[in-house]
């Protein structure tokens, strides 16, 4: 085995998990030997990052856009809802890239490497990067976001995927004042599907038709629905704007099993560190917190800390609405309907932060339809005979 070199940690995958350590580490004065691994990084805007804060956001320098009012539709509502404590922000990849990666050049003992991963190893003192031209980087820890761990078979393996539309037009038909946080199309009898709107001005703005269901579309159905959306709510056949680029994505929402390590002195991060929260798919901001801690762990010459797990009781949430989303497409809407109608925008926020209390969530609890939850639980988590 020929070893190129050797650091002191290596940060395999550079995405925004990746980067994000890189970053607390490199704004810490981590004074140790740092390597960067990713097939490129050419700083491309091919992914729009959102997340919820009620203090003040990572990376705001950089933050595309902001709301604090959202449009909401299902079944017989439409509403608009307002954010009092809380911000909703977005990050552009091609921007967060960049402006850690301007940063990360500016660091002697920071270096990046464009190369293929092809595997890891390690033993209980070092860990092993092997790439894809057979060269080997040494280090005492990896920080890996490229391979999935050797998971389970979840009970319920939903995907969320998506593909989006930037779109402009002369005509200005967006209120860049109020994002739609979920359309809900009633016409998909087997999936619960709506559009996801972010605007950006009043003639620009990325629209992204969403699914949850165990397998993904053909990329035409996607495009079907925002063509059809762009104009039933907004009046414009789609000679009347341009696609200025395409968004497509998938993200896990499933009850997988925590695996924290891909292998001794190896771990994971971001959706591949359980970073992703089952029932939404949101992962930026939980991994924001725990990239910064484990920067500073590091820095001050600690053992790692690994990935944190979601409290039982959030982990138990989270399997019974995906029990509800994976059996009936009716009772999704009908609870999405009465948690948006029932409950402040903000509570609904802290509540899928994991930050509320326990009275907070038996507030939330009680105000959706307690049959689906009942079946869920009699499914999951009482004793079968």
């Amino acid at each position: 085995m020929k070893v190129e070199a050797k650091y002191d940690l290596i940060i395999a995958g550079g995405g925004m998990s990746g980067l994000s350590l890189a970053w607390y580490l490199a704004k810490g004065g981590y004074k140790g030997q740092v390597l960067v691994v990713d097939s490129t990084f050419a700083p491309v805007n091919d992914k729009t990052w959102c997340f919820w804060t009620k203090e003040d956001p990572p990376f705001k320098d950089i933050i595309y856009r902001s709301w604090s009012k959202a449009f909401f539709s299902a079944l017989d509502m439409e509403t608009f809802l307002y954010l009092n404590k809380y911000s909703y922000h977005a990050i552009r990849s091609g921007d967060f890239k960049e402006y850690i990666l301007m940063e990360l050049r500016e660091r002697k003992n920071f270096d990046l490497l464009e190369e293929n991963i092809l595997d890891f190893s390690s033993n209980s003192k070092k860990a092993v990067l092997l790439t894809k031209n057979s060269d080997s980087y040494i280090a005492d820890q990896i920080f890996q976001s490229v391979f999935k761990p050797n998971w389970k078979t979840p009970r319920y393996p939903l995907i969320q995927h998506f593909l989006g539309f930037e779109i402009f037009s002369e005509h200005a038909v967006f209120d860049p004042s109020t994002f739609t946080i979920m359309d809900f199309d009633a016409s998909r009898e087997h999936e619960v599907a709506f559009m996801y709107v972010l605007p950006f001005s009043h003639n620009e703005a990325l629209l992204e038709y969403t699914v949850f269901s165990e397998s993904v579309f053909d990329k035409e159905v996607y495009e079907q629905k925002i063509e059809g959306y762009m104009l039933s709510k907004f009046g414009l056949h789609h000679s009347e704007y341009q696609i200025k680029r395409i968004e497509y994505g998938e993200i896990p929402m499933q009850d997988l099993d925590y695996q924290p390590a891909y292998g001794t002195n190896i771990i994971n991060l971001g959706t591949v560190g359980g970073l992703t929260k089952p029932s939404t798919g949101y992962t930026f901001l939980k991994t924001q917190k725990y990239c910064q801690s484990l920067a500073q762990f590091l820095i001050a010459g600690k053992q790692p800390i690994l990935p944190p797990k979601s409290k039982f009781r959030y982990r138990t949430y989270d399997l019974l609405l995906l029990h509800i989303l994976s059996t009936s497409t009716d009772e999704s809407l009908r609870v999405f309907h009465d948690l948006f109608k029932k409950n402040a925008f903000d509570d609904i926020f802290c509540f899928l932060s994991e930050d509320s209390n326990l009275f907070q969530d038996l507030r939330i609890m009680a105000s959706v339809p307690y049959v689906p939850f009942f079946k869920a639980i009699g499914k999951n988590l009482l004793p079968t005979k």
